[in-house]
């Protein structure tokens, strides 16, 4: 497969697990930053960002939702003739409650693979030591702007990040620059900054253990699956929920055995845990847990 481009590479890691049928706040920033990284791209061997992006960023923040769909559009599209995208039924499908209520979500999955070389190449260049390259500082930067790097890395490491990269922005001209600019408005920096507090909350022993207890707060982080029965036996248990996700069209993998299983479901790590729920009678299952990086 050619190398991706800039815009390609931040869509994958920005659309993959968010919702097909709603502009959502996150959608929002995501497909602002898809079109924001379009511009960027003409830059990427710059010593410097002309008068001309500050216009273009200023025109992308006003966009209207309808706007930012055709953007959406286009890029998914895009994603999907390369095979690098497609629709799915969202993991909240396969939760006690949403299946009784009756609703159906669809969310996007990026390519397995290419979401895995993505993420773990930004990993490794911003927490190694060694040269950034001007790629990796417009994708952090994408990610900042956007508030997915929460999904890739733990509050240490995003401190870890932000000081290496605030030396190189004394050192940088297109850094210093670039960092200065927003794809936000007001009331999504407060959404940002929402979002900043919870992952510092919930990435926490104790948060984790509350978001376990009282999913409100973030649904895909706590899925419950219920089982026909109560399995004593952690195999037949795991094959039960496996059983769900495939039956769902969902691409898992178990990266852990034993009574708490850790597994992938579309690019995204939960900790299997047997969970009782009371309704009106006990009902037995597996509450799927985000798995907190560490």
């Amino acid at each position: 497969m050619s190398e991706l481009s800039l815009h390609e590479r931040f869509a994958i890691i920005a659309l993959n697990g968010l919702q097909v049928e709603t502009m959502t706040v996150a959608k929002k920033l995501a497909v602002r930053g898809i079109m924001a990284a379009e511009i960027l791209e003409k830059y990427l061997n710059e010593d410097s960002l002309s008068k001309q992006v500050d216009m273009d960023f200023r025109k992308i923040l006003i966009s209207s939702k309808r706007k930012l769909k055709s953007a959406e559009e286009r890029f998914t599209k895009e994603l999907k003739e390369k095979g690098l995208l497609s629709v799915i039924p969202s993991i909240l499908n396969c939760d006690m409650y949403y299946v009784t209520s009756g609703v159906e979500v669809s969310e996007y999955l990026c390519d397995g693979a290419e979401y895995t070389r993505q993420t773990e190449g930004i990993r490794a260049e911003l927490l190694e030591d060694g040269e950034i390259s001007s790629e990796i500082i417009f994708l952090w930067w994408l990610m900042r702007e956007s508030s997915c790097f929460y999904d890739l890395f733990s509050p240490l490491e995003i401190d870890k990040i932000t000081q290496r990269l605030n030396e190189i922005h004394l050192n940088s001209k297109v850094a210093k620059e670039l960092f200065n600019l927003k794809l936000q408005r007001k009331t999504e920096q407060i959404y940002a900054k929402y979002l900043k507090k919870k992952h510092e909350i919930f990435t926490t022993a104790l948060g984790t253990g509350f978001l376990f207890i009282v999913p409100f707060f973030e649904r895909k982080e706590s899925v419950f699956i219920d089982v026909e029965q109560w399995f004593s036996d952690k195999d037949k248990r795991l094959s039960s929920v496996l059983d769900r996700f495939a039956l769902k069209g969902h691409v898992v993998s178990v990266i852990r055995t034993g009574q708490t299983p850790l597994i992938k479901v579309d690019n995204i790590y939960y900790e299997c845990i047997p969970t009782q729920v009371v309704v009106k009678v006990p009902i037995q299952g597996v509450r799927l847990r985000r798995y907190v990086m560490t």
